[in-house]
């Protein structure tokens, strides 16, 4: 009897491709980390709209000045600004400190970015000789399939407690 119901089981694993919240959180985090490179990707390439193409259209920033932008429309706007300005020609990098799943539907990611070729904003100074280095937190969520950050908020790094 014991076998019957362990090969049951079993059937059932494998139909439904068990895991659940498990193999819900490693699908989202390759969903993720690919958004994450696309993120990377629109910096440097500079396009502000593919940049935007990541959040909801409920999705907001808030930058390392603290300003919030509360539409994707808004985020394209700035980011174009800044990539066509004080950001031009930089590079931008970026590595995964965590990511930390809520659920199945919601991860909170936490990066570190370096952005070398920056010559300053007001209110900013580099974190070293031409580079800036942030700490960037997204709040992503699946929506129909699909990851997408929700909510994003940056804070530059200050010189004194910059990693080596």
């Amino acid at each position: 009897m014991l076998k019957r119901i362990g090969i049951a089981v079993f059937g059932l694993i494998a139909i439904t491709g068990g895991g659940g919240p498990a193999r819900a959180a490693q699908g989202g985090e390759s969903a993720i980390r690919s958004s994450l490179d696309r993120l990377a990707q629109a910096w440097n390439a500079p396009d502000a709209n593919a940049w935007a193409q990541q959040y909801w259209p409920d999705g907001e920033l808030t930058n390392i000045l603290g300003l919030v932008y509360a539409t994707p429309a808004d985020i394209r706007d700035r980011t174009a600004e800044i990539l066509a300005g004080p950001f031009r020609g930089s590079h931008f990098a970026y590595t995964v400190r965590r990511i930390r799943f809520i659920g199945t539907d919601a991860a909170i990611v936490d990066t570190n970015i370096t952005v070398t070729g920056f010559r300053g904003l007001p209110g900013i100074a580099p974190t070293r000789p031409g580079e800036l280095v942030t700490r960037m937190k997204h709040v992503y969520q699946r929506r129909n399939g699909n990851w997408l950050i929700l909510a994003s908020q940056n804070t530059a790094v200050a010189s004194a407690s910059a990693p080596p």
